[in-house]
């Protein structure tokens, strides 16, 4: 099942298509939906420290891929060879 058909079948709820039986109207079955309702719920001050945390988390991962690319280059010299 597709994201846009969890949320299809999200809002079309037991009764067939209309509104969505419930105190919100987003979609709650695909882990997407319902990590953005949770944050919402949150405190700022605990998305802030989480914002901050994944910032530090993907500059770890880029300085841990770039060195590991550094390590594997070749020297640019080009070697001339003839066929004909």
């Amino acid at each position: 099942m597709t994201h846009q058909e969890a949320h299809e079948a999200h809002e079309a709820g037991p009764a067939g298509p209309g509104p969505a039986a419930g105190p919100a109207p987003e979609c709650l079955v695909c882990p997407l939906c319902a990590g953005i309702a949770a944050l919402r719920q949150a405190r700022p001050e605990a998305v802030e420290h989480l914002l901050k945390a994944g910032a530090e988390l993907l500059a770890a991962a880029r300085a841990l891929l770039d060195a590991s690319d550094a390590g594997t280059r070749r020297p640019g010299r080009l070697q001339r060879i003839d066929i004909g």
